[in-house]
């Protein structure tokens, strides 16, 4: 599959920046009438590159006054080549330190030095701001990179930097588009006859005509209705690819830049990010704990709060683990690179990388079990992450697709590792819903037992529990799924027996006490004495109170229901097995003589009126007795 890939051009405001790129690219990236008026960049500019290697590639041109930080750093975040523009008459200036850094941050892997204006200085002071800027670059992705001379008089020297790109470019890894499809809007524009028309870099994943994506952080759903590179229409976009969104029925005042596209419902906004943060060096002053900020997150600004974990500062140089509590939520993935400024001053002072979306605030008390989780996730540890995830989760069942999505981090390296503990023997996979430790397991069967026994112990008159009752008494929240799997493997050790869809012990029969055993006999005989009148708890408790209480009472009668010693009706009251077959036979004769009964004959064929009558006849069509048809209640045999 062909890769696609974003060139930076990154330096000091006149450096020579837009002038290199008009050159390389025939295009030139200053189009507003104020970049042309003040004779410098304000917006990143983005011009095609075609390149002798028959690739195409888009060319970005930032900005390089601070006043215009935010777009120098919206323009630098998806870059995969970073070319650093150094004029030899200036040399390494505030800004060219500036660039190199955001470049560093959005882990930029290659690329090269232009020195600009050779042609304003002698031999000696280009050789010296080379040496300062060889300097400047010192231990990192540059070091020891090629460095191209250019001059505007000599746009000859330019041939060279576009071979320098076509070579700089075989180095990079090729993109996969893995979904889900990912882009951060950096333009929005509208066009007459079109309508509302958005850009940016494809972070991840690809997008086709016609594909409904989700803008966030609003939710909505949209449609792409045309795509277009470099002002020709396609098909399909992939990852690494500049493309032009054709939105369909969105008014451009619903959308910013910022904003991201996403496939439906794959990247939920997070308003608060685990990550790894790195002070700059030269940077005047540290971060404190919980400091105001400006991040920079793929083309979104976000104020926010840095709550660190591992102290109340970092200072100049230091690197440290933080939750930054973002002000509103942004599309953020785990990996994804970050700049950090102050609230109200153009310049970086931090960067990092987001390790995972925060589930909840970070307390010093919870340190214990997040810290060395995203101590791995920093290290890049699969290991110690499987390691510590598996540790705490005693609950849930848990897959390298999950892991994966969580972290950033490679799905094969985790289904790799979690397949190994598998087979020997320290996991248990449950194919479809993924794997725990087996010692997790044997904890789960030992807690449910002793659950399922102390329910029974309590109340001797319950026949049966409920996996989900049982999950709710449970110390800790565990998967409904892996209660079933102990359920059953206790039942197959005859710890625990199936009854009516739920489990109860071995000894099925409880023994009373005397109590109990007097109500019980007390609640029978009322039953028949009543004979076809239904009683409630209530009405018995009246009558002996206050030798038995009512909840006894209530509870004695379910369990009489459950043994079929008792009928209970829909209203909670009961009838005697007798008391309901004397019905039936009465019901039976009216139904027989007439067709058919109704609430209206029972005051005369069972002694009392509609109030009770309803109850009764709804037992009897709901058990199959009768069925009812409007108002009337048939025998189901006669209509057999």
């Amino acid at each position: 599959m062909e890769s696609h890939y974003t060139i930076g051009f990154a330096g000091h405001v006149d450096h020579g920046k837009t002038s290199l790129v008009r050159c390389l690219t025939g295009v030139d990236t200053d189009r507003k009438p104020e970049e042309k008026l003040r004779g410098m960049s304000i917006e990143a500019g983005v011009a095609p590159l075609n390149l002798p290697s028959g690739r195409q590639v888009a060319v970005i041109d930032v900005p390089g006054h601070t006043d215009f930080l935010k777009n120098t750093i919206r323009g630098l975040n998806s870059v995969d080549l970073g070319v650093l523009v150094v004029a030899a008459d200036d040399g390494v200036m505030p800004q060219t330190r500036e660039h190199l850094e955001i470049l560093k941050f959005f882990k930029a892997t290659s690329g090269f030095v232009v020195l600009s204006k050779t042609d304003l200085v002698d031999q000696d002071t280009v050789e010296l701001a080379e040496l300062e800027v060889r300097e400047l670059l010192s231990g990192t992705f540059l070091d020891n990179r090629p460095f191209f001379k250019f001059t505007t008089m000599n746009p000859k020297l330019s041939t060279d930097i576009i071979q320098g790109i076509d070579a700089a470019l075989i180095e990079l890894p090729t993109k996969k588009s893995d979904p889900p499809f990912r882009l951060w809007i950096d333009q929005v524009r509208t066009l007459v006859g079109h309508g509302t028309v958005v850009s940016g870099t494809v972070s991840s994943g690809c997008i086709q005509c016609d594909d409904v994506i989700e803008l966030l952080p609003s939710g909505n759903k949209i449609r792409a209705r045309s795509l277009e590179t470099h002002g020709a229409a396609i098909s399909k976009a992939v990852a690494g690819q500049r493309v032009g969104i054709n939105l369909h029925r969105v008014p451009i005042n619903e959308i910013a830049r910022g904003m991201a596209l996403v496939t439906p419902s794959a990247i939920p906004p997070v308003n608060m990010l685990n990550a790894d943060i790195h002070v700059l060096e030269k940077a005047k002053r540290g971060l404190k704990n919980r400091q105001k900020v400006k991040i920079y997150l793929g083309t979104s600004i976000t104020n926010a709060m840095i709550i660190l974990m591992g102290g109340d500062r970092l200072d100049p140089g230091e690197t440290g683990l933080a939750q930054i509590r973002l002000m509103r939520p942004v599309a953020a993935t785990p990996q994804e690179a970050f700049v950090v400024s102050p609230l109200n001053i153009n310049t970086v002072i931090a960067g990092g990388r987001v390790l995972e979306a925060a589930q909840e605030k970070y307390r010093i008390s919870k340190s214990g079990s997040l810290l060395p989780l995203l101590t791995a996730l920093r290290l890049a540890d699969v290991g110690a992450y499987v390691e510590t995830v598996f540790a705490h989760s005693t609950g849930y069942l848990i897959t390298a697709r999950d892991l994966s999505i969580k972290t950033g981090l490679p799905h094969s390296e985790f289904e790799s590792l979690i397949s190994s503990k598998v087979q020997k023997g320290e996991f248990i996979y449950i194919k479809g819903y993924g794997a725990i430790k087996k010692t997790h397991v044997a904890a789960i069967k030992t807690g449910f037992l002793a659950v399922v026994e102390e329910t029974f112990k309590k109340d001797p008159l319950k026949k049966t529990i409920l996996i989900s009752e049982a999950a709710e008494r449970l110390e800790n929240r565990v998967a409904i799924v892996l209660l079933q799997i102990v359920a059953d493997e206790l039942c197959a050790e005859n710890k625990l027996i199936r009854l009516h869809g739920g489990y109860h012990t071995p000894l099925t029969e409880k023994s009373l006490d005397a109590h109990r055993e007097s109500l019980i006999s007390q609640l029978l005989e009322y039953a028949q004495s009543s004979g076809v009148t239904p009683f409630s708890a209530d009405t018995f408790w009246k009558l002996h109170r206050p030798k038995f209480k009512k909840e006894d009472i209530q509870q004695l009668l379910n369990y009489l229901f459950s043994q079929d010693k008792m009928v209970r009706l829909n209203d909670q009251r009961f009838l005697s097995i007798e008391a309901l077959d004397e019905i039936k036979r009465r019901v039976t004769r009216t139904a027989t003589s007439k067709g058919f009964i109704t609430v209206n004959d029972c005051k005369e064929v069972l002694g009392y009126g509609r109030s009770g009558g309803t109850h009764v006849l709804d037992h009897l069509d709901k058990t199959g007795f009768t069925v009812r048809r409007e108002d009337k209640h048939y025998l189901m045999k006669s209509l057999a």
